[in-house]
């Protein structure tokens, strides 16, 4: 293996890492709420356990987990699991936006964030199908390159990918403290709570519809 293809193959999961990591869902936008109430260290320990989450299921995938992407019977429960833990986060961000006061520095332990991005990347359906299935092709076309050694690389520049994008992230809503009021965190907290709830729901009715399929 040539050092250009070493870096090619890193560069190419650091695209990869990045398109998984930079849209808008439940991931990033409690990065938003914890970075703005508690600075950077809370939205990145968010992303930061996400991450862990990933570097699991990209684990998983270089082991030749692949099949269990394609269980209804598993996605089930991972749906459902998913739409309370988003409910529930949803309701909390509204209860915090319309019970109390808002201010920049709320005095967020930036320790519970790690957890929380742990905990919403284990139940997000979403995360481990496309690991199972998108991600597994990714590493089969990297051994096709260059031997079985073209997995780790892969795996290793998708790591590297999702960490710029959460530090980077994290830097942006932190700098962005300065410019909050009280109002805006406030309508902030109850668009990140209606948005979070939607997710629950969509979740919801997506492992319904897997439900019904295995009845």
């Amino acid at each position: 293996m040539t050092g250009s293809e070493i870096v090619r193959l890193l560069l190419q999961g650091g695209f990869i890492g990045v398109a998984l990591a930079a849209p808008v869902g439940p991931i990033n936008i409690e990065i938003v709420r914890r970075g703005l109430h508690g600075g950077f260290l809370s939205g990145w320990l968010v992303g930061l356990g996400a991450l862990t989450i990933d570097t699991i299921y990209a684990t998983l995938v270089v082991s030749g987990a692949t099949p269990l992407a394609d269980s209804a019977r598993l996605r089930v429960p991972l749906f459902f699991a998913g739409a309370i833990a988003l409910i529930w986060l949803g309701q909390r961000s509204l209860r915090a936006a319309l019970d109390q006061p808002m201010v920049v520095a709320s005095g967020v332990d930036p320790r519970g964030g790690y957890l929380m991005g742990f905990m919403m990347g284990a139940l997000n359906p979403f995360g481990i199908i496309y690991w199972l299935s998108v991600g597994a092709a990714l590493a089969a076309a990297a051994v096709a390159q260059v031997g079985a050694i073209g997995s780790p690389l892969l795996v290793g520049g998708v790591f590297g990918g999702v960490l710029l994008w959460i530090t980077f992230f994290s830097g942006f809503v932190h700098l962005g403290r300065r410019f909050m009021t009280p109002r805006t965190l406030g309508i902030i907290n109850i668009t990140s709570g209606i948005v979070l709830i939607g997710f629950g729901f969509y979740f919801a009715a997506l492992g319904l519809r897997d439900l019904y399929a295995t009845l």
